[in-house]
């Protein structure tokens, strides 16, 4: 029977580029044209649902990210379903794509004890932002960037794949999403020694918590980024039914290296 898919993201170029990879991956895809936000909640268009394949629904998240997300819903959902007004298990997985960005780390815990399980949400992070996708440094252990806003990061790299032939980092990201999806799969298997993905997650937002520093000097702040990484390959895993066991590592490999 098909499967229906949630994903709430962080904008626009993460529904972009979700949408890319599930359709070429034989996915429907419903992008929802609302926003979740304050002042009313995004729907879509249920007859936009194929019956004969499974679906992805892609649909943006509060504007003020992770902090207003968790403010609205504490304020007001017990889950994410009924936010959307539907039974529970309407889902077969619900994933939230978010960038740590200037996030504090206590938000970022907050979120992520609300949202660590794919039946009911898991929160994936991306270190720094879904531009670190395009970031081809990553493997230098020395490699560290200090930001009072990450368009400057952003910045830098459209800059890079723009003189390398490529119109910018969404664009790179979009034309080598399963070689990317490998990097960072391995990555995190070597600086995690775990082999099921589904863990992945929680490793991340450690690491992320116990490396990135938030810096506070005279009125400027910033952060001192000294891990970088994704999880997105799991929300990617678990769609494909590639997560069903535990030692699951070998099989998400597999598929990204067809």
């Amino acid at each position: 029977m098909p499967k229906n898919y949630l994903f709430i993201v962080e904008g626009s170029d993460e529904k972009n580029v979700l949408s890319d990879a599930f359709e070429k991956y034989g996915f429907n895809v419903v992008k929802c044209k609302e926003k979740i936000s304050v002042d009313g909640f995004g729907d879509f268009n249920k007859d936009e649902l194929l019956l004969n394949n499974n679906n992805i629904v892609v649909i943006e998240g509060p504007r003020n990210r992770i902090h207003d997300f968790l403010l609205q819903f504490d304020n007001e959902f017990e889950s994410i379903e009924k936010l959307f007004h539907y039974n529970i298990n309407y889902f077969s997985g619900i994933f939230l794509i978010y960038d740590v960005d200037h996030n504090d780390n206590d938000d970022i815990d907050s979120m992520f004890n609300k949202f660590n399980d794919e039946s009911t949400g898991l929160l994936l992070l991306n270190v720094p932002c879904l531009e670190v996708l395009a970031d081809d440094f990553i493997d230098d252990n020395k490699y560290e960037i200090k930001c009072g806003h990450l368009r400057e990061y952003k910045k830098v790299l459209n800059v890079r794949h723009d003189l390398n032939g490529e119109q910018n980092s969404i664009e790179y990201i979009k034309n080598h999403f399963n070689k990317i999806m490998i990097d960072f799969l391995e990555k995190n298997k070597r600086d995690f020694n775990s082999t099921n993905v589904m863990d992945h997650p929680y490793f991340v937002k450690q690491k992320n918590n116990s490396i990135n520093i938030r810096c506070n000097a005279s009125k400027n702040s910033y952060v001192h980024f000294k891990y970088f990484s994704t999880v997105l390959y799991v929300a990617i895993a678990y769609a494909n039914n590639l997560t069903s066991e535990i030692d699951n590592y070998q099989n998400v490999l597999s598929f990204f290296n067809k």
